[in-house]
């Protein structure tokens, strides 16, 4: 079955009567709902170890009491709840003709095959994608939702990195050395880059070339050259998903509670969508932002913003629960201010 099909209406059956319980990042709170949708998510994930039947289709028995016995008091926050923005990057290069055929309805096949011919390394962005990037800075919504940021992450792919810094520049004056201190530090994490191998633009520049480029980024996580990247095949969405998981794991881990993460569309939307340990919730409350499905894919520049939680089972659980050996991540997206 689809793993993600059933958890966002099950996230919406719990806003509907959602309390708020745990203090997050920027004011905000975090509801019941999260440690219900991520105690439910738990419930299923030891399902599946004794289960040879999918605990995720929507069809099984299990999926429509999966959440009666357990509670928001069956599991814990392993980090404080952090407010995270995300930003797709801008129009690049092998965009254009890839993503009006998507927006159409054609099928992966095609879609890929448009990326291919259009293909080049490490795909820089377009006219358009430089434009949508300074549009969307200038922005009263977008720099409202900026003002609090305290750290910008990016994938090391130079679209993502341009876009972050045409969003959210650095002035000429949190340029000089003096106020260095005092600017959201920029770093690049590996993990965020675009589904890997076989297309020339998710390979990556060496990091060498990245620091020239990019002074103002810490490159220090990422290997000095792309030793991931494969021509032979594309990387599968279990492995894409996983990075993005691990990538969000390492956020929830800085010291910085409000966080800019620029990347990518696909990257995203397997990591969301289709990562047995996240759990996608919609705690929207402007009626134009909830006609747009949370599950639908970035567009190009495209910001959302979430209140993200890690969970784990409170100890009296942990033995009776068990779990895959990883924590429950939960993506509440909410509106931005």
């Amino acid at each position: 079955g689809n793993k993600k099909t059933m958890m966002p209406m099950l996230a919406t059956a719990f806003l509907a009567s959602s309390v708020s319980k745990f203090p997050a990042a920027g004011g905000r709170t975090m509801s019941f709902s999260a440690a219900n949708a991520a105690a439910a998510r738990m419930r299923q994930l030891s399902s599946s170890l004794s289960q040879s039947a999918s605990p995720f289709d929507v069809n099984d028995s299990t999926s429509s009491t999966s959440t009666s016995a357990y509670s928001s008091s069956t599991v814990k926050p392993l980090h404080p709840p952090k407010r995270v923005l995300l930003l797709r990057h801008g129009q690049a290069a092998h965009n254009p003709r890839a993503e009006a055929a998507r927006e159409n309805g054609c099928s992966f096949e095609t879609f890929l095959q448009l990326m291919t011919e259009d293909d080049q390394f490490d795909s820089a962005l377009t006219e358009l994608g430089v434009n949508q990037a300074i549009e969307a800075g200038r922005q009263e919504r977008v720099r409202h939702a900026l003002r609090n940021v305290e750290m910008v992450v990016s994938s090391p792919l130079s679209r993502a990195l341009r876009t972050a810094d045409l969003v959210h520049p650095l002035s000429s004056d949190d340029a000089t050395e003096g106020n260095s201190s005092k600017l959201p530090r920029r770093v690049c994490i590996e993990d965020f880059r675009e589904i890997n191998g076989k297309l020339l633009n998710a390979q990556r520049r060496p990091r060498s070339d990245l620091e020239g480029k990019f002074p103002h980024w810490c490159f220090e996580h990422i290997p000095d050259s792309d030793e991931s990247w494969t021509e032979e095949k594309l990387e599968s969405r279990e492995a894409c998903s996983d990075r993005g998981y691990s990538g969000l794991l390492w956020i929830m881990q800085q010291r910085e509670d409000n966080v800019l993460l620029v990347c990518h569309g696909g990257l995203l939307g397997y990591t969301m969508n289709h990562h047995s340990n996240v759990v996608l919730l919609d705690g929207r409350s402007v009626h134009s932002e909830k006609e747009r499905c949370i599950t639908k894919r970035f567009g190009n520049c495209e910001l959302r913003e979430f209140v993200i939680t890690v969970w784990e089972p409170s100890a009296k659980d942990e033995q009776t629960n068990g779990l895959n050996g990883q924590p429950v991540i939960t993506l509440e997206e909410v509106s931005m201010d």
